[in-house]
């Protein structure tokens, strides 16, 4: 029986998946294709022959830009941007092509696996690392890549553990299970208070975790390496890290652990990607042979292809970090010739001071572009002209309603307590450590104070726009101090009596607002080196929650 097919603006896919290459279907239909497109490839690639245009990378998956519209026998398709039958701005076969053979020379020559991950994909890895930026956000595509690329390096504390580029992991000891006094998997673990505290909720409300599986996409990545860890202290190196589906997987070898220091394990692995929309030899090949070695065993994974996705921009970032003389022992047979080398370091939380990082840019709110207008209602949020406002306003009305006709007082604050201050005029020694739930215990996260220290002033990371502040009261003495402090704890102050015994008074009469009269949360803006101009009698529609957002990949 012969397997449906679709023609779209003249090309041919199978009719069941929209591909190009069906592993499903047994179809290939680049060599029906490239008749229509030759001119445009040879123009584009002069020294390839018609066999090197066969092994071009298949277009796939056009259904999900294209939908069917039946008037007779056969059905045809119209783009969904448009609704343009056979658009050829959406369906411009030849252009996709080059641009494909195009990327896929490029990663041949970098020694990466292609992979496509678009603008909105990675503002949704972003959110799931905690990185809250608006799917409406116009801030450029080359903007979003590096908040998207530094993200990742913040999750595997590269600028802290790795000091330049190139890495040679061969310099490195070896890490040997005989010889460690604790686990791979144990070693490989990262978390925070914040996490430790949510799965002890989780678990008396009979729950395993706080996260389940396939919900959020970058704890998923840091499970399948805690998995990989743990398949190594119990004897296994190889992987297949598939969807459920089995559309997508990634073929991997660990190949050795080193270790860069008793707490970060690097292991150096050997990988390649298969998908059933593209040939796939030597994925195949190499599965094969590792079911049927008796000596082998595979550990099998199951990942969405989002979170293969996440996991491929990992390793590429990595592989271009290895020096161009590295290398590794490959398998004798040959099936991991094609095989990408790259490196795995441990996946953790990113700490506040990163996710405010991340999260701050300047000029307009939406865009990044110079200001020149504010909002009228509450004349907080600043854009770059109308279009920009009128996006942003759904966003926005909460905040602004919860601001306009609200009380501004100016607070000076301090950088340190009072009894930092007492001590140093007393000239005693006394230190203050602090750190927040949502950064590992660390001496990199910790926050180290000593009273004879020349007090920071704290960096202005929200330029002129608003962000919401906890004040928090102490708990012993009849006037204590009242710490202030942002979600990302870019400021970290004190509202202390003897500096501003007004502000201080006045916030103090709102507590009652707050949790057991001890804590408000409320809109600020920086007016100064140590000035807050605080919204003081209106407290924001609702609290904030502090619990790591799951993914929001659309269906």
């Amino acid at each position: 029986m012969d397997e449906p097919l679709a023609i779209i603006n003249s090309f041919a896919f199978c009719g069941a998946h929209g591909c190009e290459y069906c592993h499903e279907c047994y179809t290939d239909h680049r060599l029906t294709n490239n008749h229509q497109i030759m001119d445009q490839l040879c123009a584009a690639f002069p020294a390839l022959t018609e066999d090197h245009f066969l092994d071009r990378q298949p277009i796939s998956y056009v259904f999900d830009k294209a939908v069917a519209r039946t008037s007779g026998k056969e059905p045809e398709y119209e783009c969904k941007e448009h609704h343009i039958l056979d658009c050829s701005t959406c369906f411009d076969w030849a252009a996709l092509a080059v641009e494909d053979m195009k990327r896929q020379a490029q990663s041949k020559s970098t020694k990466v696996i292609a992979v496509d991950i678009t603008r909105k994909e990675k503002l949704q890895y972003l959110y799931s690392m905690g990185i809250d930026l608006p799917l409406t956000t116009r801030l450029p595509d080359d903007a979003i890549e590096k908040k998207f690329r530094s993200a990742i390096d913040a999750s595997q504390s590269f600028a802290t553990l790795i000091a330049k580029s190139p890495f040679d992991p061969s310099t490195l000891p070896l890490w040997s299970k005989k010889t460690s006094k604790t686990t791979l998997l144990k070693t490989v673990s990262r978390g925070n208070f914040e996490e430790a505290f949510a799965n002890i909720r989780a678990r008396r409300e009979g729950k395993e975790s706080a996260w389940p599986l396939f919900e959020n996409t970058f704890m998923d990545a840091r499970q399948t390496i805690m998995g990989l860890a743990d398949g190594i202290d119990k004897g296994v190196k190889t992987a297949l890290i598939q969807d459920k589906d089995t559309k997508y997987a990634i073929c991997l070898r660990v190949v050795e652990v080193r270790m860069l220091n008793q707490e970060t394990p690097v292991m150096v692995v050997l990988c390649r990607r298969g998908t059933r929309d593209a040939p796939a030899l030597e994925t195949i090949r190499w599965a094969q042979e590792i079911i049927s070695n008796k000596k082998l065993s595979l550990l099998k994974v199951t990942a969405t292809p989002e979170e293969q996705k996440l996991l491929l921009a990992v390793l590429n970032m990595n592989a271009r970090r290895l020096p161009p003389a590295y290398s590794v022992k490959r398998n004798s047979s040959g099936s991991e010739a094609t095989f990408a080398l790259s490196f795995l370091l441990p996946l953790g939380p990113i700490n506040q001071k990163d996710i405010g990082k991340l999260t701050h840019h300047t000029g307009c709110v939406v865009c990044g572009k110079k200001t020149v207008s504010k909002c009228s209602r509450c004349l907080s949020m600043e854009y770059c002209g109308v279009e920009c406002q009128r996006i942003h306003w759904k966003e926005h009305k909460p905040t602004c309603n919860s601001l306009r006709g609200g009380e501004w007082v100016q607070f000076t604050f301090s950088v340190q307590p009072p009894e930092m201050r007492l001590a140093a005029a007393r000239g005693e020694k006394i230190s203050m450590v602090t750190w927040n739930n949502m950064s590992r215990a660390t001496m990199d996260n910790m926050k180290i104070d000593h009273c004879d220290d020349e007090p920071a002033l704290p960096p202005n990371m929200h330029s002129q726009n608003p962000f919401l502040i906890k004040m928090q009261r102490g708990l012993l003495g009849f006037m204590p101090p009242i710490m202030i402090y942002d979600r990302t704890r870019s400021i970290q102050v004190y509202l202390c009596h003897d500096v501003d015994l007004e502000g201080h008074e006045k916030t103090m009469a709102q507590m009652h607002t707050g949790q057991k009269g001890q804590k408000i949360y409320r809109w600020a803006k920086r007016t100064g080196d140590d000035k807050l101009s605080v919204c003081l009698n209106k407290a924001p529609p609702q609290d904030p929650q502090c619990t790591r957002p799951i993914a929001r990949f659309s269906p």
